[in-house]
């Protein structure tokens, strides 16, 4: 066994929760690989994180670097690997007839083609050594669909189903699987959808900070249970509309209109002009 410090593998590790997410991680002894689009990006988020955090660059979107670092993983990284957070995200908010091919692809291969392969890579080095954990960021959107958002719930979706197949596929093998379900988070992202008409379902609620999910980051290593949620009402909410599917279409406007209000108070702490 090496006695080197273990490693911690986390993509988006410059957007808010990657970098909260590091930060902690460095605190308590790990190295985190910080994955990012750029080196640039990577750079940044490997400052950010401080103590000896590694700098990755890999475009999740692009297949062969996807495969590059599914190789590490299992090549240069596996004897002090004990932890991967796959939490990148992107979305392109639109309603379907006026999305785009390429804007499909773009969220389906960074938020669910690159975490399979990158988590599959991962479970095959963890259960060689009997150990290891691997958190994913899901959403209450991969529960419950969000109008506007298509790609992004269908990706989320498919993650909470792949997390909870291969989690019952590791069962025993000393190596854990859970994913973060957060609502809507104060981050690049959803500034970005609410200034490019994302969701108003997202803006139901009270937003949560990075710092918040970094909190059910950690419960989730301490718990290592399948499912974590932030907050834990909103996903009984979720879960119950999930499995009345018909019922959703009845409630959206009611529910949008409520929504619309939360956006204008968020942009409003924001100092954003609405028109």
């Amino acid at each position: 066994m090496s006695d080197r410090p273990a490693l911690a593998l986390v993509t988006g590790a410059a957007g808010g929760i990657g970098e909260a997410v590091c930060g902690r991680l460095a605190a308590r002894g790990r190295v985190p690989l910080c994955v990012e689009r750029d080196g640039t990006l990577a750079r940044k988020a490997a400052l950010a994180a401080g103590a000896d955090a590694v700098p990755v660059a890999c475009d999740l979107s692009d297949r062969d670097a996807v495969a590059a670092l599914c190789a590490r993983i299992e090549d240069e990284w596996a004897d002090r690997l004990d932890l991967v957070f796959l939490n990148a995200g992107v979305i392109v908010p639109g309603d379907v007839v006026d999305s785009s091919a390429a804007a499909l692809r773009l969220q389906l291969d960074v938020m669910l083609g690159s975490v399979m392969e990158l988590a599959a890579a991962a479970a095959r080095a963890m259960k060689a050594r009997g150990r290891g954990h691997i958190v994913a960021t899901v959403s209450m959107g991969g529960i419950l669909a969000l109008p506007g958002s298509a790609a992004y719930s269908a990706a989320k979706a498919g993650l909470r189903a792949y997390l909870a197949a291969l989690n019952a596929e590791l069962r025993g093998t000393g190596v854990a699987v859970s994913g973060v379900y957060p609502s809507a988070v104060d981050t690049p992202m959803l500034l970005h959808e609410a200034t490019h008409d994302g969701s108003l379902l997202n803006f139901l609620g009270k937003v949560s900070t990075a710092d918040d999910v970094a909190d059910v980051f950690e419960r989730a290593l301490r718990k290592r249970r399948l499912e974590h949620y932030l907050p834990y009402g909103d996903s009984v909410t979720c879960r119950i509309l999930e499995s009345v599917p018909w019922l959703v279409p009845r409630i959206l406007g009611p529910a949008e209109a409520v929504g619309r209000r939360g956006r204008a108070r968020y942009l409003s702490r924001k100092g954003i002009p609405q028109g």
